[in-house]
């Protein structure tokens, strides 16, 4: 009887361990796969996403979900919005990232090229946040230090 009732326990035991150690593996896989929310549109086909967004119109979309990109070997890990503005028509465009930066959800990058051509990308990695309620890369301080410069010299000449 005594025996009967080890090989029991160690059943129990071992029954135990083999369910911990499966559901250790399927959560480091479900962390592995971790997918995000982001919202998915372009001002220029939908006008509700451009600024001001809200967020109750737009579509969502599981980025784990869309196809891969046949350039990018990463899977979607972050939201992102990105401005353009081409000659002073501004475009908004809100999706799946697939490129983390150091920047992600601490501030936006600001690009400028030829012929009237800028554009600014937020980046965030977490479910939905592409809305558009980012820090801007030139701080508050540094926009305010600058438009306080501009008046003075305008004052003065």
């Amino acid at each position: 009887m005594l025996q009967s009732a080890r090989i029991v326990c160690t059943a129990v035991i071992l029954g135990i361990i083999l369910v911990e150690c499966n559901a250790r593996h399927g959560m480091d896989q479900f962390v592995k796969d971790k997918s995000i929310e982001c919202y998915e549109c372009n001002s220029e086909y939908d006008p509700r996403c451009a600024d001001p967004f809200d967020p109750y119109t737009i579509g969502k979309v599981n980025c784990s979900m869309k196809r891969p990109l046949n350039h990018i070997k990463e899977k979607p890990t972050l939201c992102r919005k990105t401005i353009q503005k081409v000659q002073g028509n501004i475009r908004v465009i809100r999706g799946c990232g697939y490129i983390p930066d150091d920047r992600d959800d601490k501030e936006c990058v600001m690009r400028s090229g030829t012929h009237d051509v800028h554009v600014t990308y937020c980046s965030c990695k977490h479910n939905l946040c592409n809305t558009g309620n980012f820090q801007s890369s030139p701080s508050r301080i540094t926009l305010g230090a600058s438009i306080l410069v501009i008046t003075r010299l305008i004052q003065m000449a």
